[in-house]
């Protein structure tokens, strides 16, 4: 199973989250009332501010390796499916939007709380799977 690509979902996942009003304002750019498209050009600083957003979404805070970490592993053994990491994730963009904030969090958390994760989706599968 290739890990490289939940990598990429985990990213992408916040991204969109951070550079949401971006890409409403580049789609709205696209939008045309005629079945002509538009030309590519008019829409090209919306263009330009999407990818700048991207790319600084991309970038990860140190602190927010472990928080990556988990859902990383959370995804890998839920096969794939993010949707069973949701708590996992959310924290992961807390700590992406917010280092100071989330520092705080780490610091009022119990010793219990720091333990490492434990994700056993076999046995409560029924619990997550969304076809049964």
């Amino acid at each position: 199973m290739n890990t490289k690509s939940f990598e990429v979902l985990i990213h992408s996942q916040f991204a969109f989250h951070k550079c949401r009003s971006e890409v409403h304002k580049y789609e709205d750019c696209r939008q045309t009332t005629s079945p002509i498209p538009k030309d590519p050009r008019l829409c090209k600083e919306k263009a330009k501010e999407l990818v700048g957003c991207y790319k600084e979404a991309e970038r990860m805070h140190p602190l927010c390796l472990a928080p990556f970490n988990d859902v990383r592993e959370c995804v890998f053994k839920a096969d794939g499916n993010i949707f069973n990491c949701k708590k996992e994730a959310q924290q992961f963009v807390d700590c992406q939007m917010d280092q100071e904030k989330y520092q705080d969090f780490l610091s009022l958390s119990t010793d219990k709380q720091k333990e490492a994760l434990q994700f056993d989706f076999f046995n409560y599968r029924g619990h997550f799977d969304k076809y049964s």
